[in-house]
């Protein structure tokens, strides 16, 4: 097994849009930019707008995470969903299925329900338990905290150089 293989995979769930949903897929898409490896679409939320349509909208414009999203997948409208996103479509209802404390299990392993840590450090914390339960991957609701640790995960902190000079 490679290192890249034994990594804890990071999943950003994210809530469906209650507005525009072109803010709601700018988010989404600067998520994967940042090395999301799965975006959930959360199933709970805007129940007005198609879940699948969504994911076809991401699948459009992301690349390389695996979108996941609960839905019938007796859907007309899957198959489509499936060519769009190249392979990358998870449906919660054939492959994930609930388990004890939280954690969801797939075909490649179980992922592991954690809220948006505080800092650098509690993210590293997060990372390392779920290594050692041996959890594929951690599912963390979008945040602005939580793209800032996906794209700087060693800044120290304290950047000077992003201070703003006031007169």
């Amino acid at each position: 097994m490679t290192e890249q293989d034994a990594r804890v995979r990071v999943g950003v769930v994210l809530p469906r849009p209650r507005g525009d949903p072109g803010e709601w897929l700018t988010d989404a898409v600067a998520f994967e930019a940042a090395g999301a490896d799965a975006l959930w679409v959360e199933h709970g939320a805007a129940p007005e707008l198609d879940p699948l349509t969504l994911t076809a909208a991401l699948a459009a414009l992301t690349y390389r995470s695996l979108l996941v999203v609960a839905v019938d997948p007796a859907s007309p409208a899957r198959t489509t969903v499936e060519r769009l996103s190249r392979g990358r479509l998870v449906l919660i209802a054939e492959q994930v299925e609930q388990t004890d404390g939280g954690h969801l299990q797939d075909g490649a392993g179980r992922w592991a329900s954690v809220n948006v840590p505080a800092s650098r450090a509690a993210w590293r914390e997060v990372l390392r338990e779920a290594a050692e339960r041996g959890d594929h991957g951690v599912l963390v609701p979008a945040d602005p905290r939580l793209l800032d640790l996906l794209r700087n995960p060693d800044d120290p902190g304290g950047r000077h150089d992003l201070q703003l000079a006031q007169g």
